[in-house]
């Protein structure tokens, strides 16, 4: 068996490894969704080794990259996402082989280090190769009906506008200055960003709606019974009116797409419902000089995250 880094041309092969190993779940496998996540992310291209033996590849490891800000020093990291191994040439130790030297590659700078919020069945294999738990993600579960009575028979005011790129990409600033004054990591907003992660994604169809100075991007999760909404990225709910219009634009919209509750980390947007950690462990390797991140940041309360840097796509 050999390790190297992947080339373009091994995507058609490396979405056919991830079909037969993973099989097609909620979230599809596609060259188009592949290099949407991995060669068109505005934080750069992915770095990706493979397992190959005798021409075939037979296991794959992605470390999606990411940025993280503490004040005004800005962190590169890695999101550990896409990674599989042939059925044929599973518990070889592969996984853990790609994985170590993925590890060993990104960290010779030592300025770096990598998150996921790995699932209970692949937890334990990144504890047992450095990752910490940080704790489960703090989120806000309101439901829908606390708002609804409330704005379903108020008057229809016209909140949501068109934004311009400029005027976002200064809400973007907005949004770092203010973010840079809190205690802990946040993922720097910018246009770039928001287009990518939300306006262009192939993944998850989002909803994006923006005011006079605010944006946020929401999308249906649908479950067997019923229908949640979950807010992914909020910029702007800054004073008391801006936080009003986008409760009452978030609920009249869960409303007419029939969704018991309503999905946030932003706790001061809505004031009833209930905030607590319920959402997943979030974990993070290290691999900084003196190991600086986990020294400043231990457990999830000291990272400034919106749901859309966490959740899975």
């Amino acid at each position: 068996m050999t390790i190297r880094l992947a080339k373009i041309e091994d995507t058609n092969a490396i979405v056919q490894l991830l079909k037969e190993s993973l099989g097609e779940t909620l979230l599809k496998k596609t060259t188009t969704i592949w290099n949407y996540k991995h060669h068109q992310n505005p934080f750069g291209e992915s770095p990706v080794l493979l397992a190959e033996e005798n021409g075939q590849i037979i296991g794959v490891r992605a470390f999606m990259q990411w940025q993280w800000q503490d004040g005004n020093t800005i962190w590169q990291a890695y999101r550990a996402v896409d990674t599989a191994t042939h059925p044929n040439h599973q518990r070889k130790g592969i996984f853990t082989k790609l994985t170590l030297l993925a590890l060993e590659n990104v960290g010779i700078s030592k300025k770096c280090f990598v998150f996921n919020t790995p699932n209970e069945k692949s937890r334990p294999g990144y504890l047992k190769m450095g990752w910490v738990s940080l704790g489960k993600i703090n989120i806000k579960i309101i439901p829908t009906f606390l708002y609804g009575v409330n704005y379903l028979f108020s008057k229809d005011e016209k909140y949501a506008i068109s934004m311009g790129e400029n005027q976002l990409q200064s809400l973007c600033e907005q949004h770092n200055e203010r973010m840079k004054k809190g205690s802990g990591l946040f993922t720097p907003k910018s246009v770039d960003y928001l287009n990518w992660r939300y306006r262009d994604n192939p993944i998850q169809s989002y909803e994006i709606i923006t005011g006079d100075n605010w944006y946020i991007a929401m999308h249906i999760k649908k479950h067997t019974y019923f229908n949640e909404l979950r807010i992914s990225e909020v910029l702007g709910a800054d004073s008391p009116s801006e936080r009003k219009q986008i409760r009452k634009v978030v609920t009249k919209f869960a409303l007419q797409n029939r969704c018991l509750l309503i999905i946030t980390t932003e706790r001061q947007l809505f004031s009833l419902g209930y905030f607590g950690a319920v959402g997943p462990i979030l974990t993070c390797r290290d691999l900084t000089e003196n190991g600086v991140i986990l020294s400043q940041s231990r457990n999830e309360k000291t990272w400034q995250y919106a749901l859309g840097d966490l959740e899975l796509f």
